[in-house]
């Protein structure tokens, strides 16, 4: 899906992923860069797939990959 916007590389291609760990968007600019963010429900990463398509003028930063603390035995 091309869509256009200014500043921070131009949106140029947004994609709905789905694997075993979950939901994410990733987001390709016109200038090569891609990103990719995660999300925790289907719904959720389709909102965001579509902000996304809207062309913001800027992207915002991915954060690193939280990992779920286990409970550890007494």
């Amino acid at each position: 899906m091309d869509v256009g916007g200014d500043g921070m590389g131009e949106v140029g291609q947004v994609e709905l992923l789905h694997d075993r760990r979950g939901w994410g968007v990733e987001v390709r600019t016109r200038d090569g860069d891609v990103r990719r963010y995660r999300y925790g429900s289907e719904a959720q990463a389709r909102y965001f797939a579509a902000v996304f398509a809207l062309g913001p003028r800027v992207l915002p930063p991915v954060t690193s990959v939280r990992r779920k603390r286990t409970r550890r035995a007494a």
